[in-house]
């Protein structure tokens, strides 16, 4: 059985909930990613980005421009919990702490093209900087914020529009105040698209980031 997800605050980065019908529908329909969402080791919830915010200009990018018949026009996450930790050796007594995985399918459009029919490599780079960072918000604090304070992106292969990708980010270590996470962006058949690593700093809450309610 998997671990249950934690409660939900309104301070945290996540909101567990069910992949909604239309989603399921949609990923279902496609041969590749439609084990996602029936696998049980996987907690479906949405990022706190891809919500409008009633009081805050914040998020705008990934919550609204990001999110129409011309860009993306499905994103689903899930949060693949860490397995539980143990000693490094036999004669340490020490716990390597281990993490979890975020895992997101997006779909797209047209509207997000550099070449022709091909998806610009920005776009690409702010998908890594946005789901490593999933992964790094789900290791602060929940009373604090993290900023992208280094993104480095690999670019393996281009990517045809409109279709699908699928994206896998973990963090690999915590130090103090820094959180240091990769990702991979896979496309339908597997291969991968790109890769990134990034730097993230823990910080003050930041002001006017909303608490991810809805329009």
């Amino acid at each position: 059985m998997a671990p249950k997800p934690p409660p939900p605050s309104a301070l945290s980065p996540f909101i567990f909930e069910p992949i909604s019908a239309t989603t399921k529908a949609h990923f279902d329909g496609i041969p590749w990613t439609r084990h996602y969402t029936s696998d049980p080791t996987l907690q479906p919830y949405t990022t706190a980005a891809r919500i409008p915010k009633v009081d805050s200009t914040a998020d705008t990018f990934c919550a609204i421009t990001l999110n129409s018949k011309d860009t993306v026009t499905v994103w689903q996450s899930w949060w693949k919990p860490a397995p539980a930790s143990t000693p490094s050796s036999s004669d340490d007594k020490e716990v390597e702490k281990k993490f979890g995985e975020s895992i997101a399918l997006l779909s797209f459009s047209s509207g997000l093209n550099g070449h022709p029919d091909t998806i610009h490599g920005g776009f690409l780079g702010v998908i890594l900087d946005e789901l490593i960072g999933n992964a790094a918000e789900y290791e602060r604090p929940h009373d604090k914020s993290t900023m992208t304070a280094y993104l480095k992106v690999d670019y393996k292969r281009p990517v045809a529009t409109p279709g699908t990708l699928a994206v896998k980010t973990w963090v690999e270590k915590v130090q103090g105040r820094k959180i240091w996470g990769r990702g991979e962006v896979f496309d339908k058949e597997g291969k991968v698209c790109a890769t990134g690593e990034a730097l993230f700093i823990v910080v003050e809450r930041v002001k006017g980031a909303g608490d991810g309610s809805k329009l």
